[in-house]
């Protein structure tokens, strides 16, 4: 059963404050952080996340260059799971090595457009693969469903991986996700009653 995930994108402490009260119900949240040059915004920072860190258990999907930089201050918090942009760094598999050192699960992302063949060397590194059914950016974008074919393609390469979609998962597109997990951000965290829209898209 795919496990449905709730995101959060917010751009201030008081945003995210507001978020996780709305989600205090949650057992994992999903929380994008964004550079505003990998992906075009710019979110919360780990020094944010450090004034109001949740509650419920941590996937932290980080959209910036130079991923390693970012480790120990997400370790520090409590993360427990880092998912990192094969496109934000040449050097991926040590990097992913980095993050299981720091005591976190490593993850890594994938754009809609990137070849899972050129990083399969990497997904034998990953505990979690995130397949992008949207361009990194902005929440409430129509899915990508070509982007699903690549959750074989990486079971393949590594078949104890967990694999998730990002990206336009809701109660019509919901019925093409055949994955470990996914992360629903407008459908769930935005919704007027979160809780009920997640139990609702889990039983979609």
């Amino acid at each position: 059963m795919t496990e449905i995930i709730p995101g959060i994108l917010v751009h201030t402490l008081k945003e995210l404050k507001q978020k996780l009260h709305l989600l205090k119900w949650a057992k994992k949240v999903h929380v994008d952080i964004m550079d505003g040059k990998f992906a075009p915004n710019k979110t919360i920072s780990a020094l944010t996340l450090k004034k109001a860190i949740p509650k419920m258990a941590m996937q932290v999907h980080l959209m910036a260059y130079k991923p390693h930089k970012y480790i120990n201050s997400f370790a520090r918090l409590g993360v427990k799971e880092l998912i990192i942009h094969a496109e934000a760094t040449k050097h991926i598999t040590d990097i992913l090595e980095e993050i299981k050192k720091a005591g976190m699960k490593a993850g890594i992302a994938f754009n809609p457009e990137t070849k899972v063949e050129m990083y399969a060397d990497a997904l034998v590194h990953a505990d979690t693969a995130l397949v992008m059914t949207v361009h990194p950016g902005y929440s409430g974008q129509t899915m990508l469903r070509t982007a699903l074919r690549k959750v074989a393609e990486i079971k393949k390469y590594n078949p104890t991986i967990k694999v998730g979609v990002d990206g336009g998962v809701n109660k019509q597109t919901r019925r093409f996700v055949n994955t470990d997990f996914a992360v629903a951000t407008h459908a769930v965290t935005d919704a007027e009653n979160p809780q009920k829209a997640h139990n609702e898209l889990k039983k979609a």
